[in-house]
């Protein structure tokens, strides 16, 4: 037998002699109308005003049995089809054609088609209505095609030589009997229909005129090649199971990926949803068994708000089994950037969405396309209704394979959740049913000592429109070829419920820690203003509910409709920073509406709640005692405030010495009774801790440097390994001693090229900390900025906060695993300490970071050049504190970070006491978040530090009693009851778990 590529060559254009057979007629399909004039067709359309809509009828006879109808046409891109005014199908490079069959019953009805002039991935598309044809299948001849295509498909990716040997004799055999040499004229009128020959016929530098209305439909014809497929088939049957058994079955589930945004602004993919939903809808009706998967709740609001009617086909196929609400989650959010708190919501509004609208909590997390997975998830997830957690990403490490396709993923807290990942080779989660998807995904499927039953999800995504009819008649074709596993439809729940039986949970492999994705390192600082307004707004979200709470007001409705903005915005290509231009300013935007309208509903309740109009309040947010200011001898209280009488009230100024700032050749110095610091001429900082003894760098800190940058694929979403070998000092202009009664501070003005960098180091009477307040107009490409900090600390570690607790990493690069992490998650602080000293760095809106060595790294800028071309271009606010302390103390860094990022907050006016307050002992716990619906308050307080012991929770009510406290889940579900004891409860609490306390009042 010749190469098997050779083989496969000839099946596949024996094959393609067939398939004109399965035309019985096509016709044009005329008299469309654009703008309510008639159009002819090619017909050049205005792609300025998208989307354009054509509108038409038809009045088809019913058809014999046997025969389908189709809609074959393209209208210049991406297109929805409405028939009767309701969506019903789409077209694009995918679904070309649109079945009708269903329409054919001699009534007229209505067709509208919206089209965009983009592709799927927001590429122009030529705006030109090329053609429009009525196409008749014969559906037996289609089906048989069908299943020799799969034939000839698993002869190609099989590496059972006899198998393939065994399918390629029969093949032949069958396909050479069964071709019949046709005339000329004939064979003419056959090209257009056959895919093996019409792009090689047509390339050549001149070719006839090849017609693509002829047929040569031949019932004799149809006659012979049934009766003969059917022998084929048999023998393909009864000779090859026996000999090549199936073994292992691939449960399949249809899905289509969405990005949110990404190449095309979130307004495109409300098109996106409706197309690829309708399309999934169809499939459904048509195919029993057919089932599909879909995540996300925002994209079912938005269809709920569009098409009510299509969603209420979503919701009865949800009854029936055959639709699947799967991740529980409001978008498939970055699972790196955002707060505990922030992940908390994206479950809490999604599984509240998926129960109120279908009556379901989904168990599966479902986040097969995002960058990385904090530490923090597993016990989230398991406070959620989550058991079990589903990835492909891990497949794309650059350096190192994750070790596992199936185990437990253990969490900071001990939680547990079953991870699950597949690699296909053919487009990974938007996989196929085809004889590659099926038999690749099972033999890259390492466990199957643990079970031989894998997970596929298939349908194009980004817009593809999902699954195709083509898909699904494969389905039937490749469970009737030996030597492959088995095809089954299955809901992603109902997949994993049914693997965990087979095996003892306990016997299954346990990651303990971060899923660290070894790629898009630069998604940790892309689209930096993003980043730091989407965690102001955390902040103001948080701070507006908490007062919202305490004062018993019902502004939570509208803060959950915040909520809800927010987290859209934190979707995997939004958030990380890896979307085109237009997705920035519409987040930028929404951002900003989100921080205006807390302030709003801030005053709102501040106004309502006065005790005088005269004075102000000093209200701290924060979960630990602040001063109101640094060099402030008023302390206020957690979740509390003071009055005062005027901003330039005599205690919130002590009486200190100033700090003593002056030069010292060329070098600046600030002093203190606590630090000594020392700006350099060349702009970088030492600083001397009094008490310690102790300098913070070895020579100097703060060292800005900036790096060409030039990923080999994904330009704003990676940091190549390699950038440090293109290393650039920005140029010292000048620096200056700046005026200030209370504080110290020096200016230093860089300049690199166009791009300018001013920092003001501020040093205040009592403070010891050095705060670096940073200033940059950016106008680089293809560049990383980088603050480096070489300390005089020796440490193997360092800690890296991840806001529900930390992280430790090494600083060595011993292993390829190690070496691979040059690029880390850091929340607010990093840290390394050996055991009398240490550098920690805090910062308000920075989440890329390294420690390598004894040098904390932090990413201040990334600047590539795709797909948002000018991406952090232009001008930037930022700051950072440089803290050199003794024995390392995570909850002293905490404190810190609050009062950087969460300072008391000043309000016009004198606030009254409010309503409700707690008290929370020990200082261990942070609060997440305190907020009101209806007649419950609930209170959700995270360990921080990693310690056990009982946390007490005192209510302040004001003389306001209250009926009952209970323990309750991240979605609010009783957990038990508690006892009060002097309105006191007192909960057994184990390192770095979060606790929600709802108190019904």
């Amino acid at each position: 037998m010749r190469k098997k590529d050779f083989e496969i060559g000839h099946l596949y254009r024996l094959l393609g002699e067939l398939a004109p057979y399965a035309v019985v007629s096509k016709r044009k399909y005329e008299h469309w109308k654009h703008d309510e004039n008639e159009i002819s067709l090619p017909y050049k359309w205005d792609e300025r005003t998208p989307p354009a809509v054509f509108v038409n009828s038809f009045k088809f006879t019913p058809l014999e049995e046997g025969y389908s109808c189709y809609l074959r046409a393209w209208f210049g891109g991406e297109s929805l089809v409405l028939v009767d005014s309701q969506p019903y199908g789409e077209v694009n490079v995918f679904h070309k054609e649109v079945n009708l069959t269903n329409f054919c019953d001699g009534s007229e009805h209505s067709i509208m088609v919206e089209t965009m002039p983009r592709g799927l991935f927001g590429t122009k598309e030529e705006s030109v209505f090329k053609y429009s044809q009525i196409v008749i299948y014969d559906e037996e001849i289609r089906r048989a095609l069908n299943f020799i295509k799969n034939v000839i498909d698993v002869i190609k990716e099989t590496d059972d030589e006899a198998l393939a040997n065994f399918l390629t004799s029969e093949t032949n055999t069958f396909l050479s009997t069964v071709f019949k040499p046709k005339e000329t004229e004939v064979f003419k009128s056959s090209v257009v229909e056959n895919p093996t020959m019409l792009g090689q016929v047509t390339s050549t530098w001149s070719h006839p005129d090849f017609p693509d209305d002829k047929v040569i439909y031949d019932l004799s014809f149809k006659k012979m090649l049934l009766e003969k497929f059917e022998e084929y088939k048999e023998s393909i049957k009864s000779k090859g199971l026996p000999l090549f058994p199936k073994i292992g079955n691939v449960f399949v589930c249809g899905h289509a990926h969405i990005d949110y945004a990404w190449l095309w602004p979130v307004e495109e993919t409300k098109r996106k949803i409706v197309r690829t939903f309708a399309n999934a809808v169809q499939l459904a009706e048509k195919y029993d068994e057919f089932i599909y998967s879909q995540s996300s709740a925002q994209m079912y609001k938005d269809l709920k708000n569009s098409y009510p009617g299509l969603f209420e086909k979503i919701r009865n196929l949800v009854k029936q089994g055959k639709w699947e609400p799967v991740g529980g989650m409001w978008v498939e959010s970055d699972c790196n950037v955002p707060s505990v708190e922030s992940i908390i919501r994206q479950f809490y509004y999604g599984q509240k969405f998926f129960e109120k609208e279908f009556g379901i909590k989904s168990k599966v997390a479902w986040l097969p396309d995002v960058f990385g997975f904090s530490w923090i998830l597993p016990q989230i997830l398991k406070q959620s209704g989550i058991d079990y957690f589903v990835t492909t990403k891990l497949n794309w490490n650059e350096t190192n394979d994750f070790p596992f396709d199936l185990c437990a993923w253990r969490g900071i807290d001990g939680s547990e959740v079953v991870y699950y990942s597949f690699k296909n080779y053919e487009e990974g989660y938007n996989g196929r049913i085809s004889a590659r998807s099926v038999i690749n995904t099972f033999e890259n499927f390492r466990h199957k000592d643990i079970t031989k039953d894998i997970l596929l999800s298939f349908g194009y995504g980004d817009g593809g429109g999902g699954p195709t009819e083509e898909m699904c008649d494969n389905y039937q074709s490749l469970n009737e070829i030996p030597g492959i596993p088995n095809v089954r439809y299955s809901r992603v729940e109902d997949y994993m419920e049914h693997l965990v039986k087979d095996f003892d949970l306990s016997k299954l492999p346990v990651w303990d820690g971060e899923l660290y994705l070894e790629l898009h390192r630069g998604t940790f600082t892309s689209q930096a203003r993003t980043k730091r307004l989407h965690k102001i707004a955390e902040t103001q979200l948080r701070n507006t509910e908490i007062l919202n709470a305490l004062y018993l007001e019902n502004y939570q409705d509208e803060i959950d409709e915040l909520w809800k903005v927010l987290l859209r915005n934190e979707f995997h290509d939004i958030l990380p920073g890896s979307s085109i231009k237009e997705v920035y300013e519409d987040t930028e935007r929404e951002l900003r509406y989100i921080i205006e309208s807390c302030e709003k509903i801030q005053q709102s309740i501040v106004e309502k709640n006065l005790l005088s109009a005269e004075g102000y309040t000093a209200f701290n947010f924060s979960s630990w005692y602040q001063s109101i200011k640094n060099n402030s001898s008023v302390k206020v209280e957690p979740l509390s405030f003071v009055h005062l009488d005027r901003l330039d009230d005599e205690r919130m100024i002590k009486n200190e010495k100033a700090v003593n700032v002056m030069m010292e050749g060329k070098d600046y110095v600030m002093e203190n009774d606590k630090l000594k610091v020392i700006v350099y001429a060349n702009g970088s900082v030492n600083i001397y801790n009094k008490e310690l003894k102790k300098w913070a760098f070895d020579k100097s800190g703060n060292l800005l440097r900036i790096y060409g940058d030039v990923p080999p694929y994904w330009e704003n979403w990676d940091i190549d390994s390699s950038s440090k070998l293109s290393e650039w000092k920005p140029e010292v202009e000048s620096i200056e001693i700046l005026d200030d009664e209370a504080s110290g501070r020096i200016k230093v003005k860089y300049k690199f090229d166009s791009t300018k960098i001013d920092q003001v180091h501020v040093l205040g009477p009592e403070s010891d900390e050095l705060l670096v307040e940073t200033s940059v107009d950016w106008h680089h490409r293809r560049a990383v900025l980088k603050a480096l900090f070489p300390t005089n600390v020796l440490s193997r570690y360092a800690l890296y906060d991840i806001d529900g607790g930390y992280i430790q990493r090494s600083t060595t690069d011993n292993t390829s695993f190690e070496q691979a992490r040059f690029e880390v998650l850091g929340h607010r602080w990093v840290d390394i300490s050996q055991y009398d000293h240490g550098v920690c760095i805090l910062n308000d809106g920075k989440y890329g970071h390294c420690v390598k060595g004894i040098t904390i790294e932090m990413t201040l800028l990334k600047a590539g050049i795709y797909p948002d071309f000018y991406v952090d271009e232009g001008h930037h606010e930022f700051k950072y504190s440089i803290y050199l302390h003794g024995k390392q103390d995570v909850l002293d860094f905490y404190k810190r970070a609050d009062k950087l990022n969460n300072p008391v907050k000043i309000y016009k006016g004198k606030l009254k006491e409010p309503a409700f307050n707690v008290k929370i002992e020990p200082e261990n716990f942070k609060v997440l978040s305190v907020r009101k619906v209806d007649r419950y308050v609930y209170l959700r307080i995270l360990e921080c530090t990693g310690s056990l012991g009982d946390v007490s929770i005192g209510f302040l009510t004001n003389g306001l009693n209250f009926k009952k406290v209970s323990l309750v889940n991240a979605l609010e579900d009783l957990i038990r009851d508690l006892k009060v004891v002097d309105n006191t409860v007192n909960i057994p609490a184990e390192p770095f778990k979060f606790y929600t306390v709802s108190v019904e009042l």
